[in-house]
């Protein structure tokens, strides 16, 4: 039997931390700033020391381990402590993944609609990576969803999944 999926729920640590991009794109949710104790499918944050840490504050707030989306704000990516406070948050999450920075919506007056269409469509060559991370948050959801299911219970198992998360 194939397990019923759920419209995910997105939240962020903070305003503008990329939330509704990321529900846009996975046609999810939007549950703006998470607040605490409600159940969240993705916990989002940006690529700075402070955002990883407030992220890791509102995981332990929630009723089960959410998908961590790291949405980098600059070209660069993630940063050495960033990334070694990223690495101490995985047994926590059910995944992390880098979400890429996109400059091209820096100008343009249409990003949501790019990244709603990001999984429908081949897309632009420069949204490949942003397109690439959005499905790498989608088998995380769906691998959450199906051992669910599988075990019974509607609370995933408390695992990091071990997949390679950034460099």
């Amino acid at each position: 039997m194939i397990p019923r999926l759920h419209i995910p729920q997105v939240a962020g640590v903070a305003g503008g931390v990329g939330t509704s991009t990321i529900a846009t794109a996975l046609r999810a949710d939007d549950c703006g700033i998470y607040r605490g104790g409600a159940p969240v499918d993705v916990m989002v944050c940006r690529s700075t020391l402070y955002s990883v840490g407030c992220a890791q504050r509102a995981i332990n707030a929630t009723p089960r381990p959410p998908v961590l989306a790291v949405v980098s704000d600059t070209p660069a990516g993630v940063g050495p402590n960033t990334r070694s406070r990223l690495r101490m948050t995985e047994p926590h999450v059910q995944g992390i993944v880098v979400v890429p920075f996109v400059s091209e919506w820096r100008e343009t007056d249409a990003p949501y609609e790019q990244a709603r269409d990001v999984l429908a469509t081949d897309g632009a060559r420069h949204l490949r990576a942003f397109t690439d991370a959005v499905e790498h948050l989608v088998e995380y959801l769906v691998s959450a969803q199906e051992r669910a299911a599988f075990t019974r219970s509607s609370l995933p198992p408390f695992a990091s999944l071990h997949h390679p998360a950034f460099p």
